[in-house]
């Protein structure tokens, strides 16, 4: 008969590994959607977190620039308003998709959306993903606009004051206000008008179309 100090010296037995063996399975089983579970959760923040940082920096190169850039690995945009991180990480999809976020630019109104291709790796759409941001052209476009509009304002007054004369044509008109070229535009690139008659003073507004709901009037 072998006593249990012979087995204590000898190890385990064949029947004693296969119990270890399957409670370990069990335990691993029971755990790994757990793990999967926690990845997937980061993943979401870190795309979270990219969106966040994405969405402002292209607030801000549309405050600079009255338009959206081609892409988020533009010159102009990843390293300047956006910072890269490691290997351009910014823009990569948190995914692991081996992609970047998906960004799209419609028109007048300008918005710009970037979006995360989420768990499933697909492109199904900015409209059908859960992890996307929006950015509207209209709100630092609007703040830019007034901005202008203020000192052109103050411009127009001290030149009427003086007796000075207006064409109607803005061009023209803007420098003899004394303004430089930056004046020129709204914040959404498209060109003040003013009215001499009137001396009214509007932009196009977001849609750059004239004589339209959006358009803003000093």
């Amino acid at each position: 008969m072998t006593s249990s100090r012979d087995r204590a010296h000898g190890g385990f037995t064949m029947v004693e590994l296969v119990v270890v063996l399957a409670v370990l399975g069990i335990i691993a089983g029971a755990a790994m959607p757990l793990v999967s579970a926690s990845i997937d959760q980061q993943r979401r923040e870190d795309a979270a977190n990219d969106l966040g940082s994405i969405a402002r920096a292209l607030e801000d190169y549309y405050t600079d620039h009255a338009a959206f850039p081609g892409t988020l690995r533009d010159t102009g945009f990843l390293g300047v308003y956006l910072q890269p991180g490691v290997q351009n990480g910014t823009v990569v999809d948190a995914w692991g998709s081996g992609g970047d976020y998906v960004y799209s630019v419609s028109k007048s109104p300008d918005v710009a959306t970037v979006h995360s291709v989420d768990s499933n790796r697909k492109d199904d759409g900015a409209a059908n993903e859960e992890l996307k941001v929006e950015v509207f052209g209209a709100a630092p476009g609007h703040a830019k606009t007034r901005l202008r509009m203020l000192v052109i304002v103050e411009a127009l007054a001290n030149h009427i004051e003086a007796g000075g004369a207006l064409t109607g044509n803005w061009a023209k008109d803007r420098a003899a206000l004394g303004l430089g070229s930056a004046y020129q535009n709204d914040g959404f690139g498209s060109s003040f008008r003013l009215e001499a008659g009137t001396l009214t003073l509007s932009s196009d507004g977001p849609d750059r179309k004239k004589s339209t709901a959006d358009d803003i009037t000093f």
